[in-house]
């Protein structure tokens, strides 16, 4: 059960409204870290923002943005985040096989190498919260510096977004736990 209320969608401000409906936009619903972070609709709405252009505005595309941010969910046990982004990245184009291995908490085995690189970028992050020379340098000759910012700026979101899901017991829908 969530720490924090449910949000009341009449008696939002209109500010709140504003960013509400910007947020259900796309998605065509405000879930997840959303309801908790309009209760400051500037935070709210950069924070999606933000979320927006790593999904739909990067160079590493979506096969790559999924399987870095279920990697993600794995490592911090994120049920809420998974079980919407595990589909996602398998529609995405990562082998079933892989993410069942992630979901696991076993070494996949990996047959591109841009996967490859992306999984051992954010394991490495998320198990030692730093990145190692070697591993950085993999990274840059995978996706260039650009490409690295934006699996770096995946990662940390996606930390975030779990800290406030566990943070504050944010359910799944399905009510599924890790």
């Amino acid at each position: 059960m969530s720490r924090v209320p449910p949000l009341d969608v009449d008696a939002l401000t209109p500010e709140q409204k504003r960013v509400y409906d910007q947020i259900a936009g796309k998605r065509q619903t405000v879930r997840g870290p959303f309801p908790i972070w309009l209760r400051n609709p500037k935070l709210a709405e950069h924070a999606n923002q933000f979320g927006v252009a790593l999904r739909d505005h990067s160079t590493i595309g979506g096969r790559i943005f999924e399987l870095a941010v279920i990697t993600v969910c794995r490592a911090w046990s994120v049920q809420y985040a998974w079980s919407s982004h595990a589909p996602q990245a398998e529609k995405a184009g990562i082998a079933p096989e892989i993410v069942e291995a992630i979901r696991q908490n076993r070494q996949p085995d990996f047959a591109k190498a841009d996967e490859r690189v992306a999984y051992e970028v954010a394991s490495e992050i998320m198990a030692t919260k730093d990145l190692g020379q070697t591993t950085y340098d993999k990274a840059v000759a995978q996706f260039g510096l650009q490409g690295t910012v934006e699996l770096i700026s995946t990662i940390g979101y996606y930390a975030m977004v779990g800290i406030f899901l566990k943070s504050f017991g944010v359910p799944t829908p399905t009510g599924d736990t890790p």
